[in-house]
């Protein structure tokens, strides 16, 4: 029988393979899926280098019935399933004939999605694949040619599906097979990558939460959760790139890659000379930072590291009071508590006429929508926007229950945001099973919001 394994937490999926008779068992770990057929996760580079043969199916920005059309798709093409990938297993030569052409064509289409061609290197590609067949087959023959021109024209338009996504509002920054990195250009204005769109649960394929917020050439990092350095290195910004370093608050699941961002980015010939650090408690941050890393310091100023970002040259705005505003590298920056369970800010940041907002976890508060009125891009705190569908009901329930009074209902998000007039809302902080996509929709239209809503994904970027 066929395996197919599932990246936790994508039960929709698992429900959805079930339903068509698949063993679809749910995997955490990479060591879990070796033996499978066909695995489907959030990332493929979670998976690079192990000893995984089966194929990986990429859930990002994609239905359910698209991720299981992928997958049958696949295995179809290793054989595993009966399909036109493997009619050559047919006794008839007409059906292998079929098979040989039509599987030279997904192959292609294969090529296709990993770089696109231009429509006449495509039908070039399958006339070649179509006339080097010698079968004497013809009414077998003329049947697999059509299907192949039919299926020509479907990875045309999916060619140009893929090529209007490039570059799109929500496309994803990294340098995955074979794509140019986001930072590669500079924009003119604004642009903001989820590094980390998360929870504070540990999962595979959503980092902690971290925020980029780009102006130009200079960079904002807001939050550092779990695996923030290692994320921007693979999207194609190293740490030393980053001066300023914001947190909206010092829970561990926005702060537990500090450490790492700040010692990673500063060492070596080419490391940061200089770091802005700004939020609530960033002083006693440091403070123990340095005081904890002493000696590891020491060493290795002692190997040629220059003691500046780390050591001197760090520059400290520790927020005590409720209202902040400072300018850095250009960009107007202002500060607004909000309510959480420990001292939290909202952030603003403005130049030449565009505008982002970040608004840290909170709960709903009238404050916000005047912060952020007439945000170019306003990123929410979206906990509570969750499914938690990896959760029994009654667990979920309980949960949900339990964060009410620390993060904002789907509702109340809608009213902020409607509120603010802002016109992209980015949901991140998200885990647990994903967004409910229908739930969110009906909730801020009900709200009257105007704007575009975007659910995050690690390594999403978001332009004005």
């Amino acid at each position: 029988m066929v395996k197919i394994a599932v990246e936790h937490p994508f039960t929709d999926v698992q429900r959805a393979l079930k339903k068509k008779g698949y063993q679809a068992d749910m995997v955490k770990r990479t060591i879990e899926a070796i033996d499978y057929d066909a695995i489907v996760v959030r990332n493929q580079n979670v998976f690079a280098g192990s000893r995984i043969e089966g194929s990986l199916v990429e859930t990002r920005g994609r239905s359910v019935n698209e991720i299981v059309e992928e997958v049958e798709e696949r295995l179809q093409r290793a054989g595993k399933i009966a399909g036109t990938a493997n009619a050559a297993k047919s006794s008839s030569s007409g059906s292998f004939t079929s098979g040989v052409i039509t599987g030279a064509l997904v192959g292609a289409a294969a090529a296709l999605l990993a770089a696109p061609k231009s429509g006449k290197e495509l039908q070039s590609t399958v006339k070649e694949k179509i006339s080097g067949d010698n079968s004497d087959d013809t009414g077998k023959l003329d049947q697999a040619k059509e299907k192949a021109l039919q299926l020509t024209g479907q990875l045309k338009e999916k060619a140009m599906e893929i090529k209007d996504k490039k570059g799109s509002n929500g496309s994803s920054a990294g340098q995955q097979k074979g794509k140019t990195s986001a930072f590669a250009t500079v924009p003119e204005g604004f642009r903001v990558v989820t590094v980390g769109s998360g929870n504070p649960l540990t999962e595979i394929g959503r980092n902690s939460p971290s925020t980029l917020v780009q102006f130009k050439d200079k960079y904002f990092l807001v939050d550092c959760g779990a695996n923030t350095t290692s994320t921007l290195l693979e999207l194609g910004l190293p740490a030393e790139k980053i001066t300023n370093m914001l947190f909206t608050h010092q829970h561990v699941d926005h702060n537990g890659d500090f450490w790492t961002f700040f010692i990673d980015g500063w060492q070596g010939s080419d490391g940061r000379r200089a770091l802005n650090l700004v939020g609530p408690q960033v002083q006693e941050l440091y403070d123990t930072t340095v005081k904890f890393f002493k000696k590891d310091l020491e060493y290795r100023a002692s190997l040629g590291t220059a003691k500046d970002g780390a050591l001197t040259n760090v520059n400290i705005t520790d927020f005590t009071e409720e209202h902040h505003s400072l300018e850095l590298d250009g960009v107007k920056i202002t500060a607004i508590p909000v309510p959480h369970t420990a001292p939290t800010y909202a952030y603003r940041f403005e130049a030449e006429g565009q505008s982002v907002v970040i608004s840290g976890d909170l709960a709903y508060t009238d404050n916000l929508a005047p912060f952020a009125k007439g945000a170019d891009i306003l990123v929410l705190d979206g906990m509570m926007t969750g499914t938690f569908s990896a959760l029994s009901e009654k667990a979920a329930k309980n949960l949900r229950d339990g964060l009410e009074g620390s993060h904002a209902t789907t509702e109340e998000l809608a009213k902020m945001a409607a509120d603010a007039g802002a016109k992209k809302a980015v949901l991140t902080h998200i885990g647990l099973g994903g967004i409910d996509t229908e739930y969110v929709k009906k909730a801020f239209s009900d709200a009257n919001f105007k704007g575009e809503i975007v659910p995050a994904e690690d390594g999403l970027v978001i332009n004005p």
